[in-house]
């Protein structure tokens, strides 16, 4: 048969211009096949899949578990958080391609999950404890594979930054609520990250790459930011040890609360973060806050001082305690500020071991993992829409699971071809990359764009340098019938 074409419209701005419809297997998302070649060497959604308990009949499985959260994260990579994009997403060529667990060239020609089925995953996800946890291990579980297939085993130092952030809701979601520091009706979850060396940036000087979230949890939306904290801390240790040999921690002021530091303290695990000032703090900093005499330089003055042990009757250790000078001339009128603006940083680092500066600057970094929430909010953009409150915890870690998977791969790339890859311009030219599905012998080709070939090649490269692992993952063969809709273009709803 041949070609079928339909002509849509010609632009007025351009006579000699003609837009067509066409029944060939072209596509907009072929990068989706890379993140499906970086998911089998890492074994990451099969390992998920494996812990998830499947209450279904096998005999009537058409979309086995590990091919189902494959769709929805890979949809979510790409910027389609919505589940309704899946219903058009469904009849992607590549897309089929990259979810489908089966061999053979007959993947192009069956259709993928609809949104019904997708919220269907949901329900699975949910239904035990015992499965949410399985995808939350998923997060450290697919960072760690990275490093060891990177390296062949654990890192010698990795850093944890720990924070929270807020998604916005609209509806009337479960322990969705107001917060008065936000100013909106939001969810709080609470994050932890890990970075290499403590150093976000992917060419890190010859250190092995891996850096990702690696524990979340979802928390109502108006409960106090270190809500939970001890506890998030300890699991979120006994996770990082997996990758790292030596772990330290990098916290902001509404995290340096007592049992948090003491209990870091306790199991000799190294902490930076910045303490909260008071009146009493604020005296032992007074004397320090001098000007020298003279002209200012052009850029204002930055300095630490040692304040020694301190310690409060509700810390069971004392800790040491910096004072960050910060005295910078108004970026409008290049004058400086009536008085200096300072900051306390307290850690229980010895001196001989980290210098206050060398903290000072290690705990700078941590605005990088800042910067990535805020990457993950924009590119990743998840929506919570669902009225119970685990469902939406579920849909926040496949979402994390996207972002991880998209982070390792965007890190190779990097440390391929130099640079920095925001997380958007990532998904713009590696991964929403045309091209067209082919059937030639019994195989399928893909071409994607002249434009890409260069960024794909180095990419594929550095995959192909990862230590494979045991594959763990049970193929399923054959496929069940498809559902009755599945000639429809997509699902219509009432």
């Amino acid at each position: 048969m041949g070609e079928v074409q339909r002509n849509l419209f010609e632009p007025e701005f351009n006579r000699s211009v003609k837009v067509q419809g066409t029944d060939q297997r072209l596509t907009s998302n072929s990068g989706v096949v890379l993140l499906r070649e970086a998911d089998h060497r890492l074994e990451l959604i099969d390992s998920i899949a494996l812990k998830v308990q499947d209450p279904r009949r096998p005999d009537r499985i058409r979309y086995q578990i590990n091919e189902l959260i494959r769709e929805r994260v890979f949809a979510m990579a790409i910027g389609c958080s919505a589940q309704d994009d899946l219903d058009r997403l469904a009849h992607d060529p590549a897309f089929r391609a990259a979810v489908w667990d089966r061999n053979g060239d007959q993947v192009v020609h069956e259709r993928l999950a609809s949104q019904p089925t997708q919220s269907r995953l949901i329900s699975i996800l949910t239904r035990s404890a015992a499965n949410l946890e399985a995808l939350r291990d998923g997060l450290a579980r697919g960072v760690e594979s990275h490093v060891i297939a990177s390296g062949g085993r654990r890192v010698a130092h990795a850093t944890i930054d720990i924070d929270s952030f807020p998604i916005e809701v609209h509806g009337k979601q479960h322990g969705a609520a107001y917060n008065g520091y936000y100013k909106q009706t939001v969810y709080h979850p609470l994050v932890a990250s890990l970075s290499v060396g403590g150093d976000y940036d992917s060419a890190q000087n010859g250190k092995r790459l891996g850096n990702g979230f690696i524990h979340a949890t979802l928390r109502q939306g108006q409960v106090h930011t270190a809500n939970g904290m001890q506890r998030f801390v300890d699991k979120t240790d006994a996770k990082a040890h997996t990758i790292a040999q030596h772990v330290d921690y990098r916290l902001d002021a509404g995290y340096t609360i007592p049992a948090v530091m003491d209990a870091l303290t306790s199991k000799n695990r190294r902490f930076t973060g910045r303490l909260k000032t008071n009146p009493k703090l604020d005296a032992l900093a007074a004397e320090h806050i001098v000007r020298p005499p003279g002209r200012p330089p052009a850029g204002g003055y930055e300095y630490t001082v040692e304040l020694g042990s301190y310690q409060i009757d509700t810390w069971q250790h004392a800790q040491r305690l910096i004072l960050v000078v910060v005295d910078q001339p108004d970026s409008k009128t290049g004058q400086l500020n009536l008085m200096p603006r300072w900051f306390f940083l307290v850690t229980n680092w010895p001196q001989e071991s980290r210098s206050a500066d060398d903290l000072l600057a290690h705990y700078r970094k941590r605005g990088t993992f800042e910067d990535r929430l805020g990457e993950f909010n924009e590119s990743i953009g998840v929506h919570l829409s669902s009225q119970a409150f685990k469902a939406n915890e579920a849909t926040m870690l496949l979402a994390m699971l996207a972002f991880n998977l998209n982070t390792i791969c965007r890190n190779e790339l990097e440390d391929s071809v130099g640079g920095g890859w925001d997380m958007q311009r990532f998904i713009l030219f590696v991964l929403k990359v045309g091209g067209e599905m082919i059937k030639h012998s019994r195989r399928l080709v893909l071409r994607i764009a002249e434009s890409a070939e260069p960024l794909w090649s180095k990419l594929i490269a550095r995959l192909k340098g990862w230590q494979s692992r045991a594959s763990q993952g049970v193929k399923a063969s054959g496929f069940m019938p498809p559902p009755d809709h599945a000639h429809l273009s997509e699902v219509l709803r009432n």
